[in-house]
Formats: structure tokens, sequence, C-alpha cells
């Protein structure tokens, strides 16, 4: 049992074991099945069963874990303490399982116990986040400090009903966290959809000059639009607009995918020898940085003599090409095609980034 100990933290194991290949889902296997014993022979029973309760949880194994812990409730010799832990510990599995009502009474009897603890506040903010409660979310991240988490949710709350004061909340959320990418790029979502192009320019500026050159790209992607294969082919501003962004986008210290994407726009609007110089600007700065190169070739490919069969391979493979995904986690290296704020699989915070390299 002294493995055990080392797991409920009552100890570690005396030597070192030589390193050996080991299969997780064994290993879990044959964890639940100890646990299981000790716990049935009344062995520290509280510490056994919430670390089996735990394992349950991490093995996804949700309705293990609620009915483990729902019998350790059950016991009269359950200290106040350890009730109120085993409570907590149930709101996390109801969570995660969807139970949502059932999550917010568990933590509710850990709250009179213990306090709004951090942990518990935590837990109460992702809750809010699954059941939509945006707002509430965005109070709970506040309160915790974490600015950028708060300043989100409270975008997304002014999403959820589209009225006018909901800008107010944009606002409110750039006051929380200035440089939120989601705040900015909002605002120009809605200048973009209502026309306000003076606005727009005013917005786009402001925003590139607190967000940092490592998000500015995101302030571009509204003036596209998309069609079915998620490829740039219409643009939403105006041609007497154009010159005023290429001159916004010209003060800012060099930035590869800002170049980029004038290079696009100045494309769209068939302004194809600028766009050609947008495009080379870019590969100064790196000279495997492919979405250039995309444009370069597509820009190219009608002045060329070719074949009918070479035209329509290439032709396969350039679409092909064009449907790569343009983002990448700079923490974890996921690859996306949308826009995202948290990563969807290490859940890094603006760690998103256009993608360079083409492998």
């Amino acid at each position: 049992m002294r493995w055990i100990k080392a797991l409920l933290g009552f100890g570690k194991p005396q030597q070192t074991l030589p390193a050996v290949v080991s299969n997780p889902a064994q290993d879990s296997l044959a964890a639940i099945d100890d646990l299981s014993r000790a716990l049935s022979t009344g062995h520290s029973a509280v510490e056994i069963g919430s670390a089996l309760g735990n394992i349950h949880r991490l093995r996804g194994e949700l309705d293990q874990a609620i009915r483990i812990r729902a019998a350790l409730l059950r016991r009269s010799d359950l200290e106040p303490q350890d009730q109120a832990r085993i409570y907590f510990e149930l709101g996390r599995d109801y969570s995660r399982a969807g139970l949502i009502d059932r999550a917010r009474s568990a933590f509710a009897h850990y709250r009179d116990a213990k306090g709004d603890e951090q942990a518990l506040t935590e837990e109460m903010a992702l809750l809010s986040v699954k059941s939509g409660d945006f707002l509430a979310a965005s109070r709970y991240y506040h309160s915790l400090g974490m600015a950028p988490q708060a300043a989100h949710y409270l975008v997304r709350a002014a999403g959820q009903n589209n009225t006018p004061s909901d800008q107010g909340l944009i606002l409110e959320a750039r006051e929380l966290y200035p440089p939120s990418p989601e705040s900015w790029l909002e605002s120009l979502a809605h200048t973009v959809r209502h026309q306000k192009w003076s606005e727009m320019l005013k917005v786009l500026e402001q925003g590139l000059s607190v967000i940092g050159p490592d998000l500015s790209f995101l302030l571009l992607d509204p003036l596209f639009d998309y069609d079915t294969s998620e490829i740039p082919t219409v643009i939403a501003l105006p041609k007497e607009y154009l010159d005023k962004v290429v001159d916004i986008i010209e003060k800012q210290p060099p930035n590869l995918s800002l170049i980029h994407y004038v290079g696009c726009l100045l494309r769209a609007h068939e302004r194809k020898e600028e766009a050609t110089t947008w495009q080379e600007k870019a590969l100064l700065l790196n000279a495997e940085f492919w979405p250039a190169r995309l444009e370069l070739l597509i820009m190219a490919l009608p002045e060329q003599n070719m074949t009918t069969v070479f035209a329509f391979q290439l032709n396969f493979l350039l679409h092909r090409a064009q449907k790569v995904k343009r983002f990448v986690c700079r923490q974890c290296g996921l690859k996306r095609n949308q826009i995202f704020f948290c990563c969807p699989k290490c859940l890094a915070w603006h760690s998103i980034a256009f993608r360079q390299l083409f492998e």
C-alpha cells in the first residue's frame, strides 16, 4: 500500500525504481482496483474514496465518481472538513458532466462550510461559461484578477443580445484589459457590419497601437468576407477607404502578417502591381512565409503559358494549399482556420499566431 500513500500525499517510496514503459490505462485500472479493495476494508476511507473518485473523473467515468462521493457523504462519522471537500469534488464531477444545477448545489454546500475560496471561484467561473452566463463568468474572473479572461467574457456577453447597450460592455472590457483583442475586434466588426467606415479607421488605428504586434493581424480579418472554401475573395472595405487603411498599416513597425493582409486587400481590389510589392516585402522579412509566396504564384498564373494538364494539376495543388489552416497556437502548435482566443487544446490565452511555415 506504500504507493497508495504516496498517491494520496502521505509519503514517498523509499527507493527509485528503474524507468519502464507503462500503459497508462492499465496503471489506472490497477490503481482503481487497489483503491477499491482498500476502501472496502475501511482503510482511510475518506482519503482513498476521494482519490478513487478523482481517478474515475480523470478517466471520464463521471457516474462512478459521483456514486463514490455520494456514498462517502452518507457516512455518519464524516468530519465537517471532509464533508466540505467531498462536496467540492462532487461539484466538479457534476460540472464536468454538464449537470449545472447539481454542480451549483454541491458548490453551495462547500461555500457554506469554507466561504468563497479561490478554487471555488474558479469553478464557478467555469460553470458560468458552461451555462452561457458570460456576464457572471466575467465578474468571477475579474474577482480573481484575471483581466484577459474577464474582458473576453464581457465581449461574449455583449454578443448574446446584439443591442445598443452591448457596446457599453465592449468599452467596459477595454477598461478592464486595454489590449483585449476581442474587444477591438468586436468594435471593428461592428463598424464593418454597419458600414461606419470613418469610425472603422479610428478603431483600427487605436487598436493596433495597444494590442501589440503578435496579435495585430486579428484586426484586419473583419475586412475580409469568406466564401465556402474559407478563402478571402470578396472584400467588404469600399475602394475609397483602402488607401487610408494602407496608410495606417504603413505607420506600424514592420509586421509580417499585417504586410501580407495589405497585399491581399490590394489584390482583391485589382491593384495587382501594388499587391505584388507588398507580398515581396513580406518575403524580405521571412523568405519562408508561404502565404506570401502563394499570393505571388496566384497573381503570376495568368501570365504563364501552360498545358491543360499542367494547369489542371497546378490549380488542384493551389486549391489544396489555400485550404491550409491559417492560424496556430504558439504554445502547443494546434492549427485552426478560425480565430481563437483561448486555445481549445492547451487552454493558453491569446496564443494564436498567423501560421508562417508550410509543412
